[in-house]
């Protein structure tokens, strides 16, 4: 409107539109927008089925269309194979970034370093490779599990009325992020001695295989006061396998991961009382600001390897609002 009135002025006046048609430089400002001028980003995401994945590169073409730069994917589908293929193409093509999302510790991590030794600069998403690169953007997986070890005992420790019993549902013990979780639950219950671990299993982050173990764990112990899940996505087995047991409000679930939409659906209906939500629309917002400080890095100056760290936050039926959870339309718009 404002744009508007300053024409509609200048007309009255007898001063051509066209002074105006410069935007105002702040001494900043032009270089900013200039510095994303033919600049090109690509993604290797886990699997664009995959909603972290999915959520990143969503904000990223929104950056994209706004900045005016190259975005695209190369999907390799869960194949590290095909990632490392891709991530070899690419050190040809020499993209100005690359956005990692590691599957484990190891599989790109040759790729990664031939990548930043040819001048590419590397963003790895949430899992951290061994290899170094120019960025590490994600969720601290530590205290994202750390707090949620704490509000089970919280809830079940007999210094709070609880019985003390209490079990694990492990995805692959394997991976990095149930690894780096189990050193922070593991930790939470050293300093609570008064805690018993009655049942620690793992499902392969496949809810029917969790629902089949928790179904199990529940029959032989009907007074277990919680459940410590690491994923929502295996974790609505678990919630599946408490309803049917009749336990729903009775042991204590608490979950973690990415905040769609359907995981406050589950808070909401009582499926877990407990969730802690590293929000992917959250982690979306700070990886565009990190690839954008990148972008305006001249090539042949080094950027300092840097972490930026999504806050993680507690979701329960007392703190939920509509915008605890997000779906991908609210990406796609910037909200």
């Amino acid at each position: 409107m404002r744009g508007l009135a300053a024409c509609a002025i200048a007309a009255a006046i007898g001063l051509s539109s066209a002074a105006f048609a410069e935007p105002y430089d702040d001494g900043t400002s032009k270089a900013f927008y200039e510095s994303f001028a033919g600049k090109k980003v690509v993604m290797i995401p886990y699997s664009m089925g995959e909603p972290i994945g999915a959520g990143i590169a969503t904000g990223l073409q929104r950056l994209a269309d706004e900045r005016g730069f190259s975005f695209s994917v190369r999907d390799p589908n869960w194949s590290i194979d095909q990632g490392v293929q891709a991530i070899s193409q690419l050190i040809n093509e020499k993209p100005d970034v690359l956005v990692v999302q590691n599957i484990d510790m190891q599989g790109y991590a040759r790729a990664i370093k031939q990548a930043e030794d040819a001048g590419i600069r590397v963003v790895q998403i949430n899992v951290k490779s061994i290899a170094k690169s120019t960025g590490h953007i994600g969720v601290d997986w530590y205290w994202n599990a750390y707090r949620t070890a704490e509000a089970i005992v919280a809830k079940c420790s007999p210094k709070n009325g609880g019985n003390g019993k209490i079990a694990i549902l492990q995805g692959t013990p394997n991976n990095p992020t149930n690894f780096i979780g189990m050193k922070a639950f593991k930790d939470v219950m050293e300093a609570n001695p008064d805690m018993v671990v009655v049942s620690d299993q793992a499902a392969d982050w496949d809810p029917s295989k969790a629902h089949s173990v928790v179904a199990t764990v529940l029959r032989q112990n009907p007074d277990l006061c919680g459940y410590f899940g690491f994923w929502d996505g295996q974790d609505s087995g678990l919630a599946a396998a408490v309803r049917e047991a009749g336990l729903t409000g009775k042991v204590f679930v608490a979950s973690q991961g990415g905040a769609e939409r359907s995981a406050c659906d589950m808070v909401a209906n009582g499926s877990y009382d407990y969730y802690r939500a590293y929000n992917v629309r959250e982690l979306s917002k700070v990886m565009n600001a990190g690839v954008s400080v990148i972008l305006q890095t001249p090539a042949d100056e080094t950027v300092r390897p840097f972490s930026l760290y999504s806050e993680s936050r507690a979701i329960t039926k007392d703190n939920m609002t509509g915008s605890s959870c997000w779906s991908m339309d609210e990406i796609k718009a910037g909200l």
